[in-house]
């Protein structure tokens, strides 16, 4: 048959094994009856991870306060003086401030606060596939593809929550002042004379605080946390190029009731194998070119090949 023999010198060309879409149209034994079409090759992606920010990092201050101690102490109030029964003893108030309990600093902590925002992360771009609905485009110009064969896929997006800082934690130092006691006492200015008389000296017992232990601060790191968001990057984008096909015009009926069996084994519906080039036909053959990442828009010689076929 024509057809047949115009696949088979297809089969023999120039192409390789290490790049079977570029083809040599000079080592192409019938090029009088070789169709050339504009086909489109997939896009190449690879799958890779996105580290996402779920939770900045922020110190945790915590405070133990100061501890003071309370304990007692002596204070003269009257000195030790000597009576006489006729002439006494003269005397003078004197007054004293004595500080009781000291000044200190404390320490208060407030944490942080937070707020919740959600980012759109990208995890796949938008990509082209060529509608099987429509009929080979015979033209060595890309240009020349009606813009309804191209079928655009949006990208894809995830919605990732994360917590950020609103007010970051802070510390809030606040001075005690000390406290002091208002203390009188007698100081002897004139000693009796006549008759001596001794009198002791007097002492009062004063609470006296003190600081025992400082106030201290502990600083925590809390560590920020990711997320590893699973994306699909593009290497290379999906393009056009020129490469024989099977000129449907003259194609051979049982070359292609032999493609719909094919394609039917291998679990593409192509509905009876009439030998005619259907719509159902090209559905299948093209989900079957885009799932073995092969060009598509036409019957290509690396089609064939891959089905097996003549």
């Amino acid at each position: 048959m024509k057809t047949a023999m115009i696949l088979t010198t297809l089969l023999t060309s120039g192409l390789t094994a290490s790049n079977p879409l570029m083809a040599n149209p000079a080592t192409t034994a019938t090029a009088d009856t070789t169709c050339y079409a504009q086909v489109l090759v997939p896009g190449v992606f690879q799958a890779a991870e996105e580290k996402v920010v779920t939770f900045e990092g922020s110190p945790l201050y915590q405070t133990t306060p100061v501890q003071l101690g309370y304990g007692e102490r002596k204070i003269k109030v009257a000195d030790a003086y000597v009576e006489y029964e006729i002439i006494p003893a003269v005397f003078d108030e004197v007054t004293e401030t004595v500080e009781i309990e000291r000044e200190r600093t404390e320490v208060e902590t407030f944490p942080a606060t937070y707020r919740t925002e959600t980012k759109r992360v990208k995890t796949k771009e938008a990509s082209v596939q060529w509608n099987p609905a429509c009929a080979p485009v015979v033209s060595d110009d890309a240009s020349n593809i009606p813009p309804a064969c191209l079928l655009e896929t949006p990208a894809e997006y995830q919605e990732v929550t994360r917590e950020l800082i609103a007010t970051p934690a802070r510390t809030v130092k606040r001075v005690i002042p000390g406290k002091t006691q208002t203390v009188t006492r007698k100081v002897l200015v004139e000693p009796a004379k006549v008759v001596r008389k001794e009198i002791p000296a007097v002492y009062a017992s004063i609470p006296l605080g003190r600081v025992e232990q400082a106030a201290k601060l502990v600083t925590t790191p809390q560590p920020e946390q990711s997320q590893q968001v699973p994306v699909l990057r593009k290497l290379q984008a999906e393009r056009f190029i020129k490469m024989p096909v099977l000129c449907e015009t003259e194609a051979d009926p049982a070359l292609i009731s032999r493609l719909q069996q094919r394609l039917q084994q291998l679990g593409y519906d192509t509905g009876k194998a009439s030998g005619a080039i259907d719509t159902t036909t090209r559905t299948a053959l093209t989900h079957f070119q885009q799932d073995n990442r092969l060009a598509s828009g036409a019957i290509t010689l690396e089609t064939l090949r891959k089905l097996g076929l003549p």
